[in-house]
Formats: C-alpha cells, structure tokens, sequence
C-alpha cells in the first residue's frame, strides 16, 4: 500500500515487532503461574536479590480479560515497579487472588516490551488437564 499523493510518499511496510506467547498448564490457576514465569524468561535480566511476594488481585468479565489484564500486571510490575516477577502462587482458593514473587532487577539485561496487546490473545481448555493461553507482546 502506498500514499496516493506524490508530493507525500509513503508506503506502508511490514515490521515484526510483536512477539507471540502461548503458554500451557493442567489448570487455570497453572495457566496463571506458567505465565508469571514465561514472562520472567521472556524479559530476562537476572534477578538481583531476593525476592519479595507482592499480592495481586485480577478482575475480568471471562478468562480471556482476566488473562490479558494478568499480562498486563506482570508488565506494570517490571516496568514501573522494577521488579522482575519470577512465578506466581496462588492464595486461597480463588484463582484471581495471587501472589507475586518478584526481584529487583537488572535492567542493562532486559529485553523490552511496550505493551500487551489483546490481538489474537485466548485462553482455552485443549482437553481435561490442558489449558492453553495465548498472549502477545509489541516489542
């Protein structure tokens, strides 16, 4: 595609700057604590220090808003916190309720993310046992 008007050329280019996560657990509650460690792996930079439980509480209409909005979490942890979430765990018996360990980090190590996005994101039970969660990330 390109800009009709010649005194203002342009063309519209392909650019890979998104990357596509799918993460898979035996549960729901799994699914949750799989992407904490995903994304720990994912921007990497090593922790430093110790970790420290930060408690997180989610919200959503369905699964998928509660998975884009935990993403989302994980994201305002590294970016504005500093820290480096490292796995969740579960408190209680509601799966929206978590606790976050998290370290701070180094960030010369760190690759970038800029947001979450809810293209192509899901979440669905594959089979008894099996749940699939797909999430992208604008890098």
């Amino acid at each position: 595609m390109a800009s009709a008007d010649p005194a203002m050329p342009w063309q519209l280019l392909d650019h890979t700057a998104d990357v596509r996560l799918e993460v898979e657990a035996a549960s729901w509650p799994g699914l949750l604590e799989e992407a904490a460690a995903a994304f720990g792996g994912f921007v990497g930079g090593g922790q430093t220090g110790r970790t420290e439980a930060r408690p997180v509480t989610l919200s959503g209409s369905d699964p998928v808003e509660v998975w884009v909005r935990w993403w989302r979490t994980l994201l305002r942890l590294w970016t504005v916190e500093r820290v480096l979430p490292v796995r969740a765990e579960m408190l209680g018996s509601d799966p929206r309720v978590l606790a976050v360990p998290a370290a701070a980090l180094d960030l010369s190590r760190c690759e970038d993310i800029k947001a979450v996005t809810w293209h192509a994101a899901s979440v669905e039970q594959a089979a008894p046992g099996c749940w699939r969660g797909t999430i992208v990330l604008d890098v």
